[in-house]
């Protein structure tokens, strides 16, 4: 059970990974919050009623905040360069530099989040 929770706290990070403009879709961004909203008050309530303590049911509380620090990120990235940022990782290219920058700062983030939480 615990490795379902770990994939299923890490749905930000993983479509960030494969898919970077669901979150950058605003339709698509707001089905995700509303599906991270619940597993936060899902891993809430268990934890307050004392199901899953010996679990990772800790990693349902990522998904929200990784995706909140993904909007900041993005939308501070918009008023510096006024651009949305590109996916680079499947691209090599010298002109995506700063785009790269930013794609690294959210993955440090979201694993740090992880490990915290964890």
């Amino acid at each position: 059970m615990d490795i379902i929770f770990i994939l299923v706290g890490m749905n930000v990070s993983l479509i960030f990974l494969f898919d970077k403009s669901i979150l950058d879709s605003k339709e698509w961004f707001l089905k995700l919050i509303i599906l991270n909203i619940m597993l936060f008050l899902i891993a809430s309530i268990s934890l307050l009623i004392g199901l899953g303590q010996n679990t990772v049911i800790n990693a349902l509380f990522v998904p929200l905040l990784a995706q909140i620090v993904y909007y900041v990120l993005s939308k501070l990235f918009y008023l510096k360069y006024e651009r949305k940022s590109v996916d680079t990782y499947w691209t090599i290219e010298r002109s995506l530099f700063i785009d790269g920058w930013f794609n690294c700062i959210f993955w440090i983030v979201s694993i740090l989040l992880f490990l915290l939480i964890l």
